[in-house]
């Protein structure tokens, strides 16, 4: 310790407060340092010897009488408080020089943006405040395990990540993320280094640089004196550490941000190349882009227009001496206080297509002279690329003076030009500041330049390629809608044929059926009366001759004619019953193939429905495992409907079908309408829009056309909205393979719309039955239109509904 009782004596305050408490005490003392030289005062042999210690450590003696004791530990309570003012002020003064070496670094290397320039920052205060011969800022490379010095001073410099003693310690304060420090390199680290030890270098201390997330690398110094690092260095160079750090990182990011950037701006452009080539889209985003990348205050794209003759300006004629102004001429945009308004005959001029730029400026886009941009043209026109950090040094004046009136401050120009020889220009510019302009900013500026020139150079070849593929496009869709029309027409006609063919067998079995039913039906008639007039005969004979012979009796008992009598018109009756099914049958077979009415006819719409519900009958009654299906036919009393009939019966059969099927999947399923206990199948018929009697019973005016509506319901499975669009396409279909061509309900729509100029649509939800609504209207032929609408449907009742119940068993 440095601190001794001489020098505590030596300061008058301690020395008046000894004084005081000798006086006080009137006891003579002697004081003693620390190796028994007196320092003030007599020693007497009969003086007792008190310790005066700071912090455990023995500082000098007070000599005297027994009330010395008091003295001496009021000199050791003095001596600590010296020890702790000085130690307080040594800290704060370290602390003083610390935050002051740190402030001014901070306020360097915010003004900084580049790695190399803070690292040299960084060593340069480290030599003020740390004496050192050489050092050097470490970096990890980018895809490796070492380290690389980035900025070094002094002779030794280079050396610090390379040879094995400075090696050692770089990476052991790397590897654990802690300051390291060697005041004897040769002793302590590198004994058997020999010839490799670090030239000029005795002490060496080293820290890391980290960030919150990583160690990135390290600052070391070395002094070729061995003048022993102190802990305090080490704080001070661990400060100057974080700061180099932190601002390394965020500059590395920013770097790596900006690349980013620049990559997507490239690939943005490219990207546009490939998918739309639409010229004015690639310029607006690289502008946009490029703007906001380099922040500066504009960023703009002009296009050169090469003379075909001269520029005049307009303020040489008088505005009465003005001739008229040709169509072929091109005005100049004129900006106010920026430079005269030019009248261009076709001529030399460069067009301002796209910018970016600060809200606050004006916009710069139109046509101006060449003539009135001086050195600018010619250079761009020489494919150089114009960079002006200020543009007050600019020694062209006409260049200046246009720079200036366009409130241009610093400018970047990077020219372009496309194979076919079109020329032009990307240009950046500041006008709230001075911009110099860095080497990566030119770079990134010609990629841009040669991704447009890329761009315009195949807009052309992309154009005639889209044509070409539209047209191709155009007629392969043409061709695929004639194959899948041919398709239709095809399954639609094997279909029509098959139901013309199926019509006509229905027929003829409908008429070889009803020749012999015909025969059977007429000869009951006469069965029955003679079997009427043979029993009353035989009753007669029982009357008067009621004992017959024995032979008789026994065969009337044998034969038991009492039975044969009572159950032979029953018989007859029933027989009669049968062929009268048989006559309806062969009836509604007619009525549905309707092979004798292939031209539109007015029609019965209830004998259709009739017909197609008499042959699905079978269907609606009660099967082994399975319940009837509820028939409720609701009969609007339709009038008659100029028709294809046969063709409409068709669709009946399609609906009620269908309508059928899914109320057997229902049944098998367990699903269906939860509101129903037994599975309905609904029809309904009703007049829409039919005219209307006023009070006195006079025919009021009516603008729509009477239609009728046919609804055909079901409380079966139902469909979902997919299915539902897709329902009338034609060989769509949900049935198992072999149960369903997909024709049906296609066939069904195709007939109402297109040859009915009716309506055919679907309302269905899942679980919830499915609903289809046919409207058609009353008249079909045009040539009918002013004929009285009683006159073709004379004796038509009021349109009430009335409902026919029909419960299967």
């Amino acid at each position: 310790m440095t601190f001794t009782l001489k020098k505590l004596y030596g300061k008058k305050e301690i020395r008046s407060a000894i004084e005081g408490c000798v006086t006080a005490l009137d006891s003579p003392i002697a004081l003693l340092d620390a190796g028994g030289a007196v320092i003030v005062g007599v020693q007497e042999t009969n003086f007792s010897k008190y310790p005066v210690v700071v912090n455990g450590e023995l500082i000098g003696w007070v000599c005297g009488g027994e009330k010395v004791g008091a003295i001496a530990s009021m000199i050791s309570c003095l001596a600590t408080q010296e020890v702790e003012k000085k130690a307080l002020a040594r800290e704060v003064l370290g602390k003083y020089r610390e935050l002051t070496l740190l402030y001014n670094i901070s306020e360097k290397i915010i003004g900084s943006l580049d790695i190399k320039e803070v690292a040299g920052i960084v060593l340069e205060e480290a030599q003020r405040g740390i004496k050192a011969s050489s050092g050097a800022v470490m970096l990890w490379e980018e895809g490796s395990d070492r380290l690389e010095s980035i900025q070094t001073f002094g002779p030794a410099g280079g050396c610090f990540s390379e040879l094995a003693a400075t090696a050692t310690l770089v990476n052991r304060s790397v590897e654990t993320g802690r300051g390291e420090i060697v005041n004897d390199i040769g002793w302590e680290l590198a004994p058997e280094s020999g010839p490799h030890q670090p030239p000029g270098l005795a002490s060496v201390m080293c820290v890391p640089l980290k960030t919150k997330e990583k160690v990135i690398g390290a600052i070391a110094i070395g002094n070729r004196e061995s003048l022993g690092y102190t802990a305090e260095d080490l704080k001070l160079l661990t400060a100057l550490a974080s700061q180099a750090a932190s601002a390394i990182a965020a500059l590395a990011h920013e770097n790596k941000l900006k690349e980013s950037r620049r990559q997507a701006i490239l690939f943005r452009l490219a990207t546009q190349i490939r998918q739309s080539l639409e010229l004015s889209t690639i310029l607006e985003t690289a502008v946009t882009e490029i703007r906001n990348l380099l922040r500066v205050d504009r960023c703009l794209f002009a296009w050169y227009n090469p003379a075909k003759s001269n520029i005049r300006s307009r303020e040489s004629a008088e505005a009465d001496e003005r001739p008229p102004e040709p169509s072929s001429e091109r005005s100049l945009r004129h900006h106010p206080g920026h430079f005269s308004h030019l009248t261009l005959h076709t001529s030399d001029y460069w067009q301002v297509i796209n910018e970016a730029k600060h809200p606050a400026l004006p916009s710069v886009i139109g046509d101006y002279a060449t003539s009135e941009v001086g050195g600018l043209a010619s250079k761009l026109l020489k494919m150089e690329i114009v960079r002006v950090d200020d543009v007050t040094k600019l020694t062209d004046s006409v260049m200046r003076q246009f720079f200036l009136k366009q409130d241009v401050s610093s400018i970047l120009a990077v020219p372009i030009e496309t194979r076919l020889g079109k020329r032009g220009f990307v240009a950046c510019a500041n006008s709230s500041k001075i911009r110099p302009w860095s080497d990566d900013e030119i770079e990134l500026l010609e990629a841009v330049g040669n991704q447009l020139a890329i761009a315009i150079d195949q807009a052309q070849l992309y154009q005639q390629s889209l044509h070409s593929a539209q047209v191709a496009r155009e007629k392969a869709e043409e061709l695929e809608k004639t194959l899948v029309e041919l398709q239709q027409t095809e399954a639609q006609l094997v279909q029509s044929e098959k139901m013309s063919g199926l019509g006509q067998l229905v027929a003829g079995i409908a008429h070889e059926i009803n020749n012999p039913v015909n025969f059977i039906h007429g000869n009951l008639v006469h069965v029955n009366n003679y079997t009427l007039e043979l029993l009353t005969v035989l009753n007669l004979y029982q009357k008067y001759y009621p004992e017959p012979v024995a032979e008789l009796e026994a065969a009337i008992e044998e034969m038991d004619v009492e039975f044969l009598m009572d159950d032979l018109p029953k018989l007859l009756s029933s027989m009669k019953l049968g062929t009268d099914r048989i006559r309806a049958i062969v009836q509604s077979l007619r009525l549905f193939s309707r092979v004798d009415e292939s031209d539109m006819k007015r029609a019965n719409i209830r004998d259709g429905i009739e017909s197609t519900l008499m042959i699905l009958q079978h269907r609606l009654n009660a099967q082994p495992g399975r319940l009837p299906i509820q028939l409720i036919f609701e009969d609007g009393d339709l009038p008659l409907v100029e028709c294809y009939p046969g063709q409409l019966n068709q669709v009946f059969m399609n609906l009620i079908a269908n309508a059928i099927d899914a109320l057997e999947e229902a049944m098998a399923s367990g699903q269906g309408s939860k509101s129903q206990t037994l599975p309905v199948l609904r029809i309904r018929t009703e007049r829409v829009d039919f005219p209307e009697f006023d009070s006195d019973g006079e025919l009021l005016e009516n603008s729509r056309s009477p239609r009728v509506r046919i609804t055909i319901a079901d409380n079966g499975i139902g469909m979902t909205e997919a299915v539902r669009r897709r329902l009338f396409d034609p060989f769509f279909t949900t049935k198992a393979v072999g149960k369903g061509t997909g024709l049906g309900l296609s066939i069904s729509y195709q007939i109402v719309v297109e040859k009915h100029r009716g309506t055919l649509e679907c309302i269905s939800e899942p679980d919830q039955g499915a609903e289809f609504i046919i409207e058609l209207p009353i008249f079909q032929s045009k040539s009918q239109g002013n004929v009285s609408f009683f006159d073709r449907n004379t004796g038509m009742r009021d349109g009430k509904s009335v409902v026919h119940h029909i419960q299967n068993c």
